[in-house]
């Protein structure tokens, strides 16, 4: 199924952020339950510290992966600040069958809005009350409110947080979708629904190490907590 799709019709939905780009991880994450995974390239990422390459040094993983998946969605960071896919290579990306990207609103090159085949998840930063405005009539399909500065990285979930949150759910039309960047828990992810949000994303910041072990039982842990969700 599409990524936006399932984000429009699940009731709520788990995405999985693997923290290295390792198919023992993308299977312990789909074996737990995950809905979908996403993985990066070209960033170096603050939550797990790793250090992602360029498209072609992924290419076999990405490939790899999509055939792991199956059906479920997989998505990619497509880079940061200082490097990201060319051009050329986005109908590369496209043809290994990738569903959607992902990519900060001040570090995505316009012509990644060109994509035919890609659901579009642009991740709005701590800045956000300066584009929000114009979030709902834009070319965003999905909107990834990674809104916490990195001082906030790993700390408890408070309500001022959940606020924030659901202001930009009222704000937009488009599903939008929580990444763990504070640490929340299996059990305040009913908190994220409430707030009028589509999705939770675990990463890094919930699991105890990089093993496809921590992984395993982090998405776990998460997959019982949504299905548990009224």
């Amino acid at each position: 199924m599409k990524f936006e799709k399932l984000l429009k019709e699940n009731p709520f939905t788990l995405v999985v952020s693997l923290p290295n780009n390792k198919l023992d991880l993308a299977k312990a994450a789909l074996d737990a339950g995950a809905d979908a995974v996403k993985v990066h390239i070209n960033v170096l990422h603050a939550a797990s510290g790793n250090l992602f390459g360029d498209f072609e040094h992924n290419r076999k993983f990405l490939t790899d992966l999509v055939a792991l998946a199956g059906e479920r969605p997989v998505g990619l960071v497509t880079g940061g600040a200082d490097n990201h896919l060319k051009e050329a290579e986005l109908p590369l990306l496209e043809d290994l069958g990738v569903d959607f990207f992902s990519c900060y609103s001040e570090h995505l090159p316009a012509f990644m809005l060109k994509t035919k085949k890609l659901t579009r998840m642009v991740a709005l930063h701590n800045t956000y009350d300066e584009i929000l405005p114009a979030v709902k009539g834009s070319e965003i399909d999905v909107v990834e409110a990674s809104i916490m500065k990195t001082t906030e990285y790993g700390k408890p979930l408070r309500y001022f947080d959940v606020l924030q949150y659901r202001k930009i759910c009222q704000a937009v039309k488009q599903p939008v979708l929580i990444p763990t960047q504070k640490a929340i828990l299996p059990e305040e992810v009913f908190a994220l629904k409430d707030a009028g949000c589509k999705a939770v994303m675990i990463g890094a910041n919930v699991m105890r190490d990089q093993s496809a072990d921590a992984c395993y039982e982090a998405t776990l842990a998460f997959r019982k907590a949504v299905d548990a969700l009224k």
